[in-house]
């Protein structure tokens, strides 16, 4: 079976200093050039990729961000895009109508929540974000990680993206490597929160099968359930093959342009196929950027919860732009 995901990290500078993550402090390096991560897209092309996640780091960080979604559409590939906001507002209308799935990250329901959060005043930048994306018949979604010192506070996110009309993903923080501060599965108060915020709310969205693995103690390396490797492809901005993922990354392969051979031919990257979710790193593993494209392969309960959420968000999607489409038509 073909991969489904690419995990392409644009970049590991980020304008951001977020308390919860230190990924703005590792060292630059040369990033791949315009031209490398276009080859890279081909190749992804070729091995059946579907959809392609540009991530950060900030992405909106890179100066030929445009092109690069420009050329992923070309591609056919779906595309999203996860930002801080900071450059948005500069960068929306290159970017119209070139992302699918537009996420704006949101710490909290107030300025000081959220700029307290983000290491900088940014609040009022995501508020203008979300309008602007709007105004250009975009779909923005408020991204927003659920963890123990927030979960209490859900609600008043809830109400917040409602005073907004924008949607609100519920992403419960899970456990990873030392670029992030959470040391143990979400809580059974916290998944508790996230289920009852989305049944009072209608505008909140959560995925169902990444709930339920958190709420059984995550991968179980015995009886894995991650397809890291089959499911998704990880490249660094350095244009390397991180494996068998990148938050758990044993191996960065480097790719120089051999991106189809090295995902189909290369006995290392066999290896880390035949060993994905069984390595040490990978006991009570709960990250989501690989666990829901694992869960497209293979049919059990979070298989049909994944089918679930999806469907779900496909009607929620669609019942916005029917929305906004009727206000266009509207008489004032």
């Amino acid at each position: 079976m073909a991969p489904l995901v690419a995990n392409y990290y644009l970049t590991y500078r980020c304008n951001a200093r977020c308390h919860f993550c230190d990924i703005w402090a590792l060292e630059p390096k040369q990033e791949a050039s315009f031209e490398t991560i276009q080859h890279n897209l081909h190749d992804l092309r070729r091995l059946g990729v579907k959809y392609v996640d540009f991530t950060g780091g900030e992405p909106l960080l890179r100066a030929d961000v445009a092109e690069i979604y420009t050329e992923a559409k070309r591609l056919g590939f779906l595309t999203s895009l996860t930002t801080n906001t900071i450059l948005y507002p500069r960068k929306a209308k290159s970017l119209q109508g070139l992302v699918d799935f537009l996420n704006f990250s949101l710490d909290g329901a107030d300025a000081e929540t959220h700029d307290q959060s983000r290491g900088t005043k940014i609040f009022d930048t995501l508020v203008e974000s979300v309008k602007l994306a709007q105004s250009l018949g975009e779909y923005p979604v408020l991204n927003h990680t659920v963890t123990a010192q927030n979960y209490h506070r859900i609600g008043e996110v809830a109400e917040f993206a409602q005073q907004l009309r924008a949607r609100v993903w519920l992403n419960p923080a899970f456990t990873a490597h030392s670029n992030y501060n959470s040391k143990k599965n979400p809580t059974p108060e916290i998944a508790e929160a996230i289920e009852l915020t989305a049944k009072r709310y209608r505008n909140v969205g959560y995925n169902k099968a990444a709930l339920a693995f958190i709420e059984a103690g995550g991968n179980n390396p015995q009886n894995p359930r991650c397809k890291a490797v089959d499911a998704v492809i990880a490249i660094s901005p350095h244009d390397e093959l991180l494996l068998p993922c990148y938050h758990f990354a044993q191996d960065a392969m480097p790719i120089n342009g051999r991106l189809y051979e090295l995902y189909r031919e290369s006995e290392k990257v066999d290896a880390y196929r035949q060993s994905q979710g069984k390595l040490s790193v990978c006991e009570s593993c709960t990250v989501w950027c690989y666990l829901i494209p694992s869960f497209f392969m293979g049919v059990d309960k979070y298989w049909f919860l994944n089918q679930m959420t999806y469907a779900g968000e496909f009607l929620a999607r669609k019942r916005f732009l029917q929305r906004t489409v009727a206000n266009q038509l509207t008489p004032v």
